[in-house]
């Protein structure tokens, strides 16, 4: 395979494949690569099932190579070679690889699936407790990182989709531009997001999170059209204010606590007052920006639609996932008692509150997403409502977990259980809306219909898919689903009975999550398939090969739900400060497939079904909120209002406008500019007043900014 060219350099446009059925479609390597993977996780889970030493087992008749592979996953190191490789791999394909898309993309597989046996290779060490290895000097505070089981759950789900949709990248980005600036790009945002899940403290969270969002941000903007711009500012705004509420945060914790690492910091911040309620918020913010937390989540239904496919199965299925890591890690950091410590009820109390709320703003989340995923036409656009709606799922989950104190285990298990599954298939939604898009270029699920016809294999894992996020029986997200309801069903029986409409809801968002996926899976699929679409030929290629690699772990997961229960989750929970007498009689002996849970979800599937022939037949699928009803106008109509006095005073009268990015905006929507392109706007022509020429925007004065501290970082670490 060769890259196109422009005289005698080599262009960075789309890939043309060499005319060899073989080599052609990459079939050979990408299902030969795919099987391993899957090999590779099945000996895992066969070997922590026989002696808890996971892919070591493999070896277990060879004595040195067990040994040496033993040693080095206990070496604390290690974690940065998981940090570093994709980086590594990044840094190859451009020195090796640049003039041929063909080993580039077999290099970037290959670096993804040596991730995954380096993550496997620590699980012993995870189980131990891990150890932290730091780089002191930093800041003066130096960086840390670590492997604890929540850390290795995180990195094993992270890995294996990240490989898949890397062998789902191959065939898509043929036919996209400038292809080895967005696979060096999906290594730094690789690179980050490993970093951010290994911190051991604040500070290297907040660093890693930060990389990440700058990296994340030029996949956003890949195609370099108006719409990609305008949705990439959006990104880099929210990342922006996300990440100051963060430092903020951490500035709180070194005054006041003296400590960031991610230790039992409860004892310390009880005798703070209003302070460590202002911590737990900023850091809440600032992480529920990342995740995509109602009502901040107004950059992610823009950075969807416009990015690659590959991009968006990945900030969905596992970006944002670092958002909802975050806020997990700094509950069970901070406002968690440690396991054994003194008068542990005292300091459970400090969480009630801040549970109460986490569980009623997931709720909000959930609602919000639903409901603006039912009004959609675009596939990606609807895909990334309801990424905010399963995440406001988590946050309920870990609002349980802080509201019940001892007994939250289940709320716990939950929100850990339905980040992996989300992961799982939302990934996979992405992926089959970017073969229905590679196929018909057509994103618009009105404009579809009688896929089944053309592409079959779609349509069953897009089924498949979709029963996942819906909740049926033998799907993974099934099994969430049930454990979440049984969380929010003990906060009303342990807590308030307040929380029993929190579970009506609870209910009625999930059928609503039912009625979407009816509706996308009938307009794309089942109706009639329009003229234009009738000479489309399915080919089977390593987009076939990712989606239903991913489809088969979503089946596993629903059949045999043991395994991550109790080899993943509740070894978590038993280093944990719950009741461990809970754990054995609630969380251990869990059931999923009985009637009862069999009825709930009928219910929830019959709702689901009733409401989409209602709101098919009263069109309650196209409905117009009011502009002063949006987020968007609530959110940022107080800041453009600021913006304007400032400018006002700054200017005079008349504040200069940039009449025509504005012009821009309103052809590109259709409609009065939106009020965070006004914010963005008015921002640049305050910044004109002070910047020079060379600064054009405030991204990139915040990479400037970011990239000396790196250096200093550097600099600091070897002297």
């Amino acid at each position: 395979m060769k890259c196109l060219k422009q005289g005698n350099q080599p262009c960075d446009n789309a890939c043309d494949a060499v005319r060899n059925k073989f080599w052609d479609n990459f079939t050979f390597q990408s299902s030969f690569l795919v099987f391993l993977a899957l090999l590779a996780l099945s000996f895992f889970i066969f070997g922590v099932v026989q002696d808890q030493t996971g892919v070591l087992y493999l070896f277990r008749n060879i004595p040195f190579m067990y040994r040496a592979l033993e040693s080095f996953g206990q070496q604390p190191w290690i974690v940065l070679l998981i940090i570093f490789s994709p980086l590594v791999g990044g840094g190859m394909q451009l020195v090796l690889c640049r003039g041929s898309c063909h080993r580039r993309d077999i290099l970037v597989i290959i670096m993804s699936l040596i991730a995954i046996f380096l993550v496997l290779l620590t699980y012993p060490l995870a189980r131990a407790g891990g150890e932290i290895f730091t780089i002191d000097g930093v800041f003066m505070l130096g960086l840390s990182f670590r492997i604890d089981m929540l850390s290795f759950t995180m990195l094993l789900i992270t890995s294996i989709i990240w490989f898949l949709v890397m062998v789902y990248a191959h065939e898509y980005m043929k036919k996209e531009k400038k292809s080895n600036r967005f696979f060096l790009f999906m290594s730094m945002t690789y690179m980050s997001v490993l970093g951010a899940m290994t911190a051991g403290d604040l500070l290297t969270l907040f660093l890693s999170l930060e990389i990440m969002t700058i990296s994340s941000y030029i996949l956003v903007v890949h195609v370099q059209e108006e719409e990609s711009y305008s949705a990439g500012y959006n990104f880099i705004i929210m990342g922006l204010i996300g990440g100051f509420s963060i430092l903020i945060a951490l500035l709180l914790m070194q005054h006041h606590v003296g400590d960031l690492s991610f230790s039992s910091g409860i004892a310390s911040l009880a005798g703070m007052g209003p302070v460590k309620y202002w911590i737990f918020g900023l850091l809440t913010m600032g992480f529920g920006i990342k995740a995509g937390m109602a009502p901040l989540h107004v950059w992610l239904p823009r950075a969807h639609p416009v990015a690659p496919t590959p991009a968006s199965a990945l900030l969905s299925g596992i970006m944002i996932k670092v958002g909802a890591y975050g806020i997990l890690r700094i509950a069970i950091s901070y406002y968690f008692p440690p396991k054994g410590g003194l008068d542990p009820e005292l300091l459970w109390a400090i969480a009630e509150p801040i549970g109460t709320a986490i569980i009623w703003l997931g709720i909000v989340t959930m609602a919000v997403g639903v409901f603006l995923a039912l009004q959609q036409a675009n596939i990606k656009k609807m895909l990334a409502y309801h990424s905010i709606s399963q995440m406001g799922y988590i946050l309920m989950g870990i609002g349980v977990a802080l509201y019940l104190g001892p007994k939250g285990a289940m709320g716990y298990t939950g929100a850990l259980y339905h980040i992996i599954n989300h992961a799982l298939f939302k990934s996979l939604l992405f992926m089959v809306s970017g073969v229905v898009f590679f196929h018909t270029r057509e994103t618009d699920m009105y404009q579809l219909g009688g896929l089944w016809r053309k592409l079959p294999l779609t349509t069953v894992v897009c089924l498949i898919a979709a029963l996942g996020i819906s909740g049926m029986p033998l799907f993974n997200g099934f099994i969430s689903k049930s454990i979440l309801h049984h969380g929010i069903v003990e906060a009303y029986q342990y807590g308030d009975r307040m929380f029993f409409y929190a579970e009506l809801i609870f209910i009625a968002i999930s059928a609503g999550t039912v009625c979407s996926f009816i509706k996308l899976f009938y307009y794309v699929f089942l109706r009639k398939l329009p003229q234009r679409f009738q000479s489309i030929k399915a080919t089977y290629n390593c987009l076939d090969t990712a989606i239903v690699a991913v489809a088969i772990l979503i089946v596993a997961i629903g059949v045999f739900p043991r395994f991550i229960l109790d080899y993943l989750i509740v070894p978590q929970l038993q280093n944990l400060a719950y009741d461990p007498t809970f754990i054995t009689q609630h969380i251990i002996p869990l059931r999923f497939f009985t009637w009862t849970e069999f009825g709930n979800m009928g219910l929830i599937f019959g709702l689901g079904a009733v409401l989409f022939v209602i709101g098919t037949k009263l069109h309650l699928f196209h409905l117009k909120l009011p502009k002063w009803l949006k987020l968007e106008f609530l959110l940022f109509y107080p800041l453009n209002l600021l913006l304007r006095g400032v400018c006002r005073i700054m200017y005079g009268r008349k504040c200069p406008v940039d009449q025509n990015v504005m012009a821009r905006m309103k052809v590109l929507h259709n409609e009065d500019v939106g009020l965070i392109e006004r914010f963005i706007v008015m921002t640049d022509v305050l910044n004109r007043r002070f910047e020079r020429s060379i600064i054009k925007s405030d991204a990139l004065l915040y990479t400037l900014f970011i990239t000396i501290v790196l250096i200093v970082m550097a600099i600091a670490r070897w002297l």
